[in-house]
């Protein structure tokens, strides 16, 4: 496979796997908030990863996303 080639299919099984994992974080209330947020901060170092490799907005802006998820996964009490 050529590099352009690999590089489409990274992008968007990253775009898939952020998705995912954006709504799972964000809609498993009765986990842990440990597995939550393990579920937002994997995808988002991996775009992280991505980004600096490729160079390309599709990563920051997919980690941008998962950024954006992390106030709501995180805990405002102690449990």
């Amino acid at each position: 496979m050529n590099p352009e080639t690999i590089q489409f299919i990274v992008t968007y099984m990253m775009v898939l796997l952020t998705l995912a994992c954006a709504y799972l974080g964000l809609r498993l209330v009765k986990q842990d908030w440990k597995l939550r947020l393990a579920l937002i901060i994997v995808p988002l170092l991996a775009n992280g990863v991505f980004y600096a490799v490729y160079r390309t907005t599709h990563f920051f802006y997919l980690g941008v996303i998962l950024l954006l998820c992390i106030p709501f996964v995180w805990p405002r009490k102690s449990v």
